[in-house]
């Protein structure tokens, strides 16, 4: 009887379509995420010029981030 071999071959078939599905659904490969990345960086070189300039709020909100993560970093050490 052909009828499992059958069902087995559509099974297989079903599931090779879900993975093409899946894999076009899931987006760039690492390599692919990398080459975009780099061409992005490289667009807004071209358009801004490179390194970018920093900006100010960035700066402030990274200071105040490092002055909180200071205090709680004492914090924790005189808990001990």
């Amino acid at each position: 009887d052909a009828s499992p071999l059958r069902r087995w071959v559509e099974d297989r078939r079903a599931a090779e379509s879900r993975e093409r599905a899946e894999r076009r659904s899931a987006g760039a490969s690492s390599h692919e995420a990398i080459a975009q990345a780099l061409a992005l960086v490289a667009l807004y070189g071209r358009l801004h010029g490179w390194p970018a300039r920093e900006d100010e709020i960035s700066c402030r909100e990274d200071l105040q981030m490092y002055e909180r993560w200071h205090r709680l970093k004492i914090a924790c050490h005189r808990t001990r």
